[in-house]
C-alpha cells in the first residue's frame, strides 16, 4: 500500500512539473472545440426560435416554454454527467456528452411536432449541460499547477467563441435554408469523437483515485515523451500530499458532509448569482433594450461589443488568477462586476457602449475561472460531481431570471431589471469571499489534503 501511494505521489508530481507541450496543445484543442460546439448549439436554438414558433403556431408564452424545456435538459445534464463521471471516468463521459448533443441536435432538424421537438431538444441539452463540467474537470486535472488557471480559463473562452460561431452559422444558413438546416448541421461536432479517441486519455488523477496506477503511469510516460521532444524536462519536485484510493460513498451526499457543507453552499450561491446575471443578459437583454426604445441595429452592436469583451475577459481572468490568486481576483471580478452592471443600468449616450463592454468583460469572464476554483477545492473522487452540481444549481438562476425579468417588464418594473443583475453579482462576491480558501500554485493533492474531506 505504501509503495502504491509513493508511486501515485510521484506520478502526480511528474504531471505537475511538465511544460506546456504539443501534447497539451492537442488535448487543449479537443476540449476547446467541445465547449465551442456546446455553446454554439446552445445559442442556435434562441436564434432559430422565431421561425420555429411561426412554423408550429406558437405564441410567445409557448415559445418561452419550449426554450425552458432545453434549459431543464441542461440542468439535469450538468447534475447527471458531473456526478457520473466520478464513477465511469472523465474521458467516457466527455465522449458521451458530445455524442448525445450532436445526434439529438441533428434530430431537432427533423422534428415534425412540438412533442418530438421538445424531446429532442431536452436530450440534446442533456448532453450540452454535462459537457462543460466534464471538460473543465479534465483540463484542470491535466494542467500543471502553475498554469492551471490560465489553461482552464482560456479553454473556457471557447464559450463566447461558440456564440460568435452560432451567429455566423445562422446568418449563413437560416435565411436561405431555414431553421432545420442549422440543426442538421449541428451533427458535425460528432466528428470530434474521432479526435477524442486519438488524443484524449483518461484523467491520470481519476485513474490514481481508482487504484489503476499502471494505466496512469503509461499515460504520464506518453505525455513526458511528447514533451521531451521540445526540450529537457524540469526536475520532479515531490509533494507531501498523495493521491489515494478513496472509500467512496454517494458523491453528491459527500458534498454536504459537515466539513464541506459551508463551502458547497457558498459556492452554489456564487453559481446562482453569476448565472442569474449572465443568462439573464443572454436571453433578456434584447427585450429589455427594445422596451427602452433602442433600435434593433443598435442592440445588435451592443451584443457584439459585449461578446468581444467577453472573449478577452475569459482569458484575462485565467491569467490573473494564476498570478494574483483565485479568491482575490474572483472576488474583485464579482464586486467590480456588480458596479459595472449598475453602471450599465444607469448609462446614457456613448458611455453605454463602454458600460456594456465592461459588463461583457466580467459577466462572462468569471464563468470559466469560477469553475477552475471549484474543481480545485474538492478531491478527485468527487471533483466532477462538485463542478457539475456547481453549474447545475446555477442553472436554477437560468430558469428563474427570464421569468422574473419577463414579469418585471410586463408589470412596469423594467427600469430596475439590470439592477437585479448587479445585486446577484454582489451576492456572489460576498459568498465567494467567505469560502476563504486560496489555491494558487498548489497541486490538487496539496489543496485537498490527499483527497481528505478536510480540504
Amino acid at each position: 500500500m505504501a509503495d502504491t501511494q509513493q508511486k501515485s505521489a510521484e506520478l502526480a508530481a511528474r504531471l505537475d512539473r511538465l511544460p506546456f507541450s504539443k501534447w497539451h496543445r492537442k488535448f487543449f484543442t479537443v476540449c476547446f472545440l467541445g465547449v465551442m460546439f456546446d455553446a454554439c448549439d446552445f445559442a442556435l436554438f434562441g436564434m432559430a426560435l422565431p421561425p420555429v414558433a411561426r412554423e408550429f403556431g406558437l405564441n410567445p408564452a409557448q415559445a418561452g416554454l419550449l426554450a425552458t424545456v432545453g434549459l431543464i435538459g441542461a440542468f439535469v445534464g450538468a447534475l447527471f454527467w458531473g456526478t457520473i463521471s466520478d464513477y465511469i471516468g472523465r474521458r467516457t463521459s466527455f465522449a458521451a456528452t458530445v455524442g448525445i448533443f450532436s445526434v439529438f441536435t441533428g434530430l431537432v432538424g427533423t422534428a415534425h411536432s412540438i412533442l418530438s421537438l421538445s424531446i429532442y431538444r431536452f436530450l440534446s441539452n442533456f448532453g450540452l449541460g454535462g459537457e462543460v463540467p466534464v471538460a473543465l474537470t479534465l483540463t484542470s486535472e491535466f494542467s500543471p499547477s502553475r498554469i492551471r488557471g490560465r489553461m482552464t480559463g482560456t479553454m473556457m473562452a471557447a464559450f463566447p467563441v461558440g456564440l460568435v460561431l452560432a451567429a455566423l452559422v445562422s446568418l449563413w444558413l437560416l435565411p436561405t435554408y431555414g431553421w432545420r438546416a442549422i440543426f442538421i448541421a449541428g451533427i458535425v461536432p460528432a466528428l470530434l469523437l474521432f479526435f477524442v479517441r486519438m488524443v484524449m486519455p483518461e484523467s491520470v488523477r481519476y485513474l490514481l483515485s481508482r487504484g489503476r496506477v499502471e494505466e496512469a503511469e503509461q499515460t504520464v510516460a506518453k505525455i513526458e515523451q511528447e514533451a521531451a521532444k521540445e526540450g529537457p524536462l524540469p526536475p520532479v519536485v515531490p509533494v507531501a500530499a498523495t493521491p489515494v484510493v478513496e472509500q467512496r460513498g454517494i458523491t453528491v451526499f459527500e458534498l454536504l458532509t459537515p466539513d464541506r457543507r459551508k463551502r458547497t453552499l457558498l459556492l452554489w450561491i456564487v453559481s446562482f448569482g453569476f448565472l442569474w446575471a449572465s443568462n439573464g443578459i443572454i436571453f433578456m437583454l434584447p427585450t429589455i433594450l427594445v422596451q427602452r426604445g433602442f433600435p434593433l441595429t443598435q442592440i445588435l452592436i451592443f451584443l457584439l461589443v459585449q461578446a468581444l469583451a467577453a472573449c478577452v475577459g475569459y482569458t484575462a481572468c485565467g491569467f490573473l488568477i494564476d498570478r494574483y490568486g483565485r479568491r482575490r481576483v474572483l472576488f474583485l471580478y464579482y464586486l467590480v462586476g456588480a458596479a459595472f452592471h449598475l453602471w450599465f443600468a444607469e448609462a446614457t449616450g456613448l458611455w453605454i457602449y463602454a458600460a456594456i463592454a465592461a459588463v461583457g468583460w466580467v459577466n462572462s469572464g468569471v464563468y470559466g475561472s469560477s469553475g477552475v476554483y471549484v474543481s480545485e477545492l474538492y478531491p478527485t473522487h468527487l471533483r466532477a460531481t462538485a463542478v457539475g452540481w456547481f453549474f447545475g444549481i446555477g442553472r436554477i438562476g437560468s430558469f428563474l431570471a427570464p421569468t422574473v425579468v419577463g414579469f418585471m417588464l410586463h408589470y412596469g418594473a423594467g427600469a430596475y431589471v439590470l439592477h437585479t443583475f448587479a445585486f446577484s453579482f454582489l451576492m456572489a462576491a460576498i459568498a465567494l469571499w467567505f469560502v476563504g480558501i486560496e489555491t494558487k500554485d498548489r497541486s490538487l493533492e496539496q489543496i485537498t489534503g490527499a483527497g481528505s474531506a478536510k480540504a
